[in-house]
């Protein structure tokens, strides 16, 4: 007791590292705030001089590829060599990305594509997961909350460093005072005391997000004793019998085999010993990789994270642009992302909690419903003007950024935490379909249809996130919905 009582600070500052790393991680986020800056710089000083917002978005897009692709690397390497390796290897492959850019920009758009988008998302790819599995280790039966807590520091990362981009960028808040003769509703800078600043902007974030996780590093590590933590929790799942347990799995394996198998079959019964699990919320299931993807739950919540990452996409990417069409000021559209990544922050926390209170389809139906309704009405923000496009977007972060705290949270509860990390990276392979997807349909469709017409487009993947939601069939040991 002593000895546990002696490292009581150890879990707090696991915690406080995670939030740290997440920080440098959900600058991400800083791209729509950004785009308008490295753009601009493009058209002026590099290649392709007739590059647009649309085109732009294609690097945002390989920023999901990498990440979505790299994601299970850092599962693997926080269970081979230990949480602080993971997240430094992963951390400071995605700050390389970073400073890199001030020399690729200068050359072409596809060169930085490359650093900024690709190398940059296989960084975050790799330290996303293990700061959550180090904190659900210190803090089992509160999923939620830590996992909300972590991500937290990742919708927040934009908060900081929007303006600290805005501020070193354009001190002067000049406007973008070039529009296309064919969209004069996209407007670009060309003053170049500007644009001359942007290549140096990456070098100051790149340092910044560097120091900041190996900062995180030092101050995460594991449980010494979480063996021992893990036994005294799992002894009222031992009590339980073991048919329960064992109901909870043939929910997971309710699969299609082409030979007509029963899908029993699928997720071979194991010992009620390794189906325990801390917390009293979950399935009681320790499922490896290749035994989730027999699972129609995985496969709906992939499908579910693949509908609602056009969200992410389309508002990440463009709500500058779009702000650009109807409002002059920079500095207030940095200042609207900036505070959107605290309601991207708190969204977290809130869905998260909601998800630990009720459940994950309760959670997550709902954040799809407010989604699809937020779509469909952003469309008349410019006649409310710029509060009303304020507060759109700001609700909108709100609500998307659940995804990021009820996604690891369903995984762990529904599949085990042994493999959370590797499961959750694989459930993440959705967002590198995402990323191409949303640049697909922006760049083709939006000449086409409109802002409106995207509006409403985004809206119906939102719904159909819901729909799938409903049809989740994973439950908790004692027969609820997890």
């Amino acid at each position: 007791m002593t000895c546990r009582n002696e490292r009581w600070w150890r879990a707090p500052a696991a915690l406080l590292g995670g939030i740290l790393v997440h920080v440098t991680l959900g600058t991400i986020y800083t791209f729509g705030n950004m785009s308008p800056y490295f753009t601009s710089y493009i058209r002026e000083f590099s290649q392709p001089q007739s590059l647009r917002y649309k085109e732009a978005s294609l690097i945002f897009a390989l920023m999901l590829v990498g990440q979505g692709l790299s994601m299970w690397i850092g599962g693997y390497l926080e269970r081979k060599l230990g949480v602080r390796v993971a997240v430094l290897i992963g951390g400071w492959t995605m700050s390389l990305g970073v400073l890199l850019s001030f020399f690729t920009i200068k050359h072409s758009f596809t060169l930085m594509a490359l650093t900024y988008g690709v190398l940059q998302g296989i960084g975050i790819g790799i330290a996303y997961a293990p700061p959550l599995v180090c904190a659900m280790n210190w803090m089992p039966k509160r999923k939620g909350l830590v996992n909300g807590l972590v991500v937290a520091g990742f919708g927040g990362g934009a908060f900081f460093f929007d303006q600290i981009q805005t501020a070193f960028i354009n001190p002067q808040n000049l406007d973008a005072n070039v529009s296309l003769p064919n969209y004069p509703d996209e407007k670009y800078f060309q003053e170049h005391s500007l644009l001359q600043r942007v290549p140096t902007s990456f070098l100051l974030c790149g340092g910044c997000y560097a120091l900041l996780q190996l900062i995180g590093c030092l101050l995460m590590s594991g449980p010494p004793d979480s063996n021992n933590l893990k036994s005294q929790d799992q002894k009222c799942l031992i009590s339980k019998p073991e048919h329960q347990n064992l109901n909870s799995a043939s929910a997971a394996s309710d699969t299609c085999s082409s030979d007509g198998e029963d899908s029993s079959h699928d997720i071979p019964p194991k010992p009620t010993a390794t189906l325990l699990e801390l917390d009293d919320k979950s399935s009681g299931l320790n499922l490896t990789t290749k035994e989730i993807v027999k699972t129609r739950a995985f496969w709906t919540l992939w499908a579910t994270f693949l509908a609602n990452g056009q969200t992410i996409v389309f508002i990440s990417t463009l709500y500058k642009a779009y702000g650009l069409s109807f409002i002059s000021d920079d500095r207030l559209l940095s200042l609207v992302g900036s505070v959107s990544a605290i309601f991207n922050a708190s969204g977290r926390l809130f869905w998260g909690y909601i998800a630990d209170v009720y459940s994950y389809q309760v959670a997550m139906t709902s954040l799809c419903c407010c989604m699809s309704a937020l779509m469909l009405s952003f469309i008349a923000t410019p006649q409310g003007g710029e509060v009303m496009f304020f507060i759109w977007i700001c609700f909108i972060f709100f609500t998307f950024s659940g995804n990021f705290s009820l996604f690891p949270t369903v995984t762990a509860r529904s599949f085990g935490v042994n493999y959370v990390g590797t499961n959750y990276g694989l459930l993440f392979t959705s967002q590198a379909i995402t990323g191409p997807v949303g640049v697909l349909l922006s760049s083709t469709l939006s000449d086409i249809i409109g802002w409106f017409g995207m509006f409403t487009m985004i809206a119906a993947f939102a719904f159909f996130g819901a729909i799938l939601t409903v049809t989740f069939n994973m439950k908790r040991l004692n027969g609820s919905a997890i």
